[in-house]
């Protein structure tokens, strides 16, 4: 068994680390470990594939990947990431815990909503990615007892997934029941000359209890009036961006922003 699970991870990664990584899986008589008596054997199994998401919001030149830290047993698990375009070289990418080194800029996101803590997450970064190429991505988890791995095949369009736009406001615009929101372009972006993005703002509010929403259609500008708002009431209001092309999806909406309008 463990031999079959050695020679599809040689498939996709450099002989030398996979040697490495499982030079303890057989004993030394090569027989396989086994599970001490009276030991949760829950704890001494191999590690699960990993639950990998990945998203690009450096377009087109880098993306991340991201899965959440397994549950704590008793084997430590190693992990190992490559990718590669086809007839191309295998490219390492080196995993890291999120709670020892941060994300690569601060506005990125990990998988959580708005901020929330997504939990303990391993994170590697791809770089160097070309338009419009297709890409294989292995990352594989090992521990003494096998492994198992997470295959993916992509474009970078089809993870495009820009961050929130930043420095967001609201203000009432005096005299007139509107409202001027501001905001700047993620920073995380590459290229806001040759890939543009564009913008869009939702607000929300209850008129007795009942929820209302508008979400308005993609624009290209960084600031919107919202017009024909009610006196004396209170509006959520945010913003999200994507790419001009519609690549991708949409990055997540910003913080939600409270602000209510005058009485009179």
């Amino acid at each position: 068994m463990y031999v079959q699970r050695c020679v599809c991870v040689l498939f996709w990664l450099c002989v030398c680390d996979v040697v490495t990584l499982l030079s303890g899986v057989l004993s030394s008589d090569g027989s396989s470990p086994t599970v001490p008596s009276g030991e949760n054997r829950a704890e001494r199994d191999p590690p699960s594939p990993p639950e990998v998401r990945c998203w690009s919001p450096s377009y087109p030149f880098k993306a991340l990947c991201s899965w959440p830290e397994p549950p704590q047993t008793q084997l430590p698990i190693q992990y190992i990431a490559t990718y590669s375009m086809k007839g191309g070289d295998i490219q390492q990418c080196h995993p890291y815990p999120t709670s020892v080194h941060p994300l690569p800029s601060p506005e990125s996101s990990l998988p959580g909503v708005n901020g929330s803590s997504p939990g303990a997450r391993w994170l590697c970064v791809l770089k160097g990615l070309k338009l419009y190429t297709s890409y294989k991505l292995n990352i594989t988890g090992v521990n003494h007892m096998g492994s198992a791995s997470h295959l993916q095949a992509f474009t970078v369009e089809d993870i495009v997934k820009p961050d929130p736009p930043v420095n967001v406001t609201v203000q009432v615009v005096p005299g007139k029941l509107r409202l001027l929101v501001k905001w700047a372009p993620p920073p995380s972006w590459s290229d806001r000359t040759l890939f543009p993005l564009k913008y869009q703002v939702r607000y929300h509010w209850d008129n007795k209890g009942t929820p209302h929403e508008i979400t308005l259609d993609p624009f290209e500008d960084t600031k919107k009036v919202l017009p024909g708002l009610s006196p004396g009431r209170t509006y959520l209001v945010q913003v999200c961006s994507m790419e001009l092309m519609g690549l991708g999806q949409s990055s997540d909406w910003s913080l939600p922003i409270t602000v209510t309008m005058p009485a009179h």
